[in-house]
């Protein structure tokens, strides 16, 4: 009797329909209440909320501050900034809500082939493995997921299911690719599922016998429809008089930048895929075990090549950073949902949920010793504003720039463009060119870290040491957790001073 009323509960409470969405809810502030309010998680995204607080100050990207993202994401941020003191919290609870609706879009699509609690299963999975790959804050797949998943499931129950509608194939197309349009303006690489998803509606033009001029037509406008937010951004900019500033910046420089070592491929490609392959593994044996009716459907192939083609753009791209892995998860996490069918599967998705839960919140917790949290940010500005001056940061948290004043020493402040030498020829600049002359400016405060990259360009950096030897000095170090993988030694946000005419304070 009393398995009887639990299996009632279980039932009743799958088909409630504020269940899945509140449980969703409150799994995803658990995984990532850690995060909520510290500024620090990651250089990325510090970045991102500088430069679209600069915006608001008239300064453009590619011109005034350059960088190589498109300038819909610098867009986002810069209504985070319009927060005033509580832009860290706004941009945070921003990306709280878009994983929460991307998951809430995928419970939905895997309801189309997995059972219910399957597909609850595959949003909370989402959720749990962004925080496996740095998707803890506000990444830009966070945001641009959300689009993407939409513009799936609008294709998915607008044209495909319950059952297949050629004759909504152009109007819904049209709204798809719009969604990519946005995407594309976060982050370019979800041009890869764009093309994708544009030949699949395609090949269902064909499918369904339509005049050819019907499939040009239906293929000039999506194509026009998925380029129209960029073409905007790049007309502005020819508008403006700094069309070659967009181009190199955001077509160009991708091209120019250098592979890194091959041991730093290794170390960061074997972990990615390994957070990956559970979910991979999963998906593969559900299709492998659908009648084979199943299988030949429209719908279960849409939603497995959508996985497979987003695998491959992250294998596509070669540097293999550990957020490339975040635009993998939603359709990852829905091809494994079918496993619900039996018990073994509940057991493996289960295991992967708990075990993908447990590791991604000892991650938030690694990183926020290593990077710092609120009370670090107070301590590096208390040391950069006594007294009030320029600062340049070579090596350390571009949030900095954001919360002292800033003075326009570089149009290049993102610290990596200095350091990576990966990057030696693919910012338009030289870096030590570019460095000897902002330090002609003589900044007051100069902040740096004791340790090497290994990928650190050493002419740069020995130039730099020799400048802080003899014109600069310490006066403050944070010391940061050694992480195992990069760093040989515990490393340290430092921070110099200029000396002063009569030598070191």
């Amino acid at each position: 009797m009393t398995d009887l009323l639990a299996v009632a509960f279980y039932t009743r409470a799958l088909t409630s329909p504020l269940f899945a969405p509140l449980a969703l809810l409150l799994f995803a502030v658990l995984c990532r209440f850690q995060t909520f309010g510290n500024p620090f998680i990651h250089i990325d995204e510090e970045f991102y909320l500088f430069v679209g607080g600069r915006m608001l100050h008239g300064d453009l990207p590619y011109v005034q501050l350059w960088d190589r993202k498109p300038l819909g994401l610098f867009l986002l941020y810069a209504f985070f900034h319009l927060f005033g003191a509580y832009r860290i919290w706004a941009y945070q609870i921003f990306a709280l809500f878009s994983v929460w609706g991307t998951s809430l879009l995928l419970v939905r699509m895997a309801r189309s082939f997995a059972p219910p609690g399957g597909a609850l299963m595959s949003g909370l999975l989402y959720i749990a493995c962004l925080n496996l790959s740095g998707g803890e804050g506000g990444q830009s797949p966070v945001f641009y997921n959300l689009l993407v998943t939409a513009a799936m499931a609008h294709t998915l129950f607008g044209a495909l299911w319950p059952e297949e509608r050629p004759d909504r194939l152009r109007s819904v197309g049209i709204v798809g690719m719009a969604l990519f349009g946005l995407a594309i303006q976060i982050k370019y690489t979800a041009v890869f599922e764009g093309i994708f998803l544009g030949c699949f509606l395609l090949w269902c033009d064909f499918k369904a016998r339509k005049p050819v001029g019907v499939i040009a037509t239906d293929a000039l406008l999506w194509v026009a429809t998925a380029l129209a937010p960029t073409f905007l951004a790049a007309g502005f900019y020819v508008l403006i008089g700094h069309g070659h500033e967009w181009f190199f910046a955001n077509i160009q420089s991708i091209f120019l930048r250098q592979p890194r070592p091959g041991n730093l491929l290794v170390l960061f490609l074997l972990p990615l895929v390994a957070k990956q392959l559970p979910l991979v593994i999963s998906g593969t044996f559900a299709f492998a075990t659908f009648p084979s009716e199943t299988r030949r459907s429209i719908q279960v192939r849409f939603i497995f090549l959508w996985a497979a083609v987003s695998l491959f753009g992250v294998l596509i791209f070669g540097d293999w950073f550990d957020h490339y892995a975040l635009p993998t998860y939603a359709p990852l996490a829905v091809i494994a949902a079918p496993l619900w069918r039996w018990q073994a599967g509940r057991i493996t998705l289960s295991l992967c949920l708990l075990t993908g839960f447990i590791f991604g919140e000892k991650l938030v917790s690694s990183h926020i010793r290593k990077r710092g949290n609120a009370d670090t940010l107070k301590a590096l500005t208390h040391y950069l504003s006594d007294p009030p001056g320029c600062i340049f940061i070579y090596r350390g948290p571009p949030t900095l720039y954001d919360f002292v004043s800033w003075c326009a020493l570089t149009t290049h402040p993102f610290p990596s463009h200095f350091y990576m030498n990966s990057e030696k020829y693919g910012t338009g600049m030289d870096p030590l060119a570019e460095l000897h002359r902002i330090m002609s400016k003589t900044p007051l405060y100069v902040v740096s870290n004791d340790t090497l990259s290994e990928d650190e360009n050493m002419e740069v950096r020995h130039y730099l040491d020799g400048i802080l030897t003899t014109q600069y000095h310490l006066i403050y170090r944070y010391m940061r957790p050694a992480d195992r993988h990069v760093d040989k030694e515990r490393s340290a946000i430092t921070i110099y001073k200029r000396n002063s005419e009569t030598g070191p304070q």
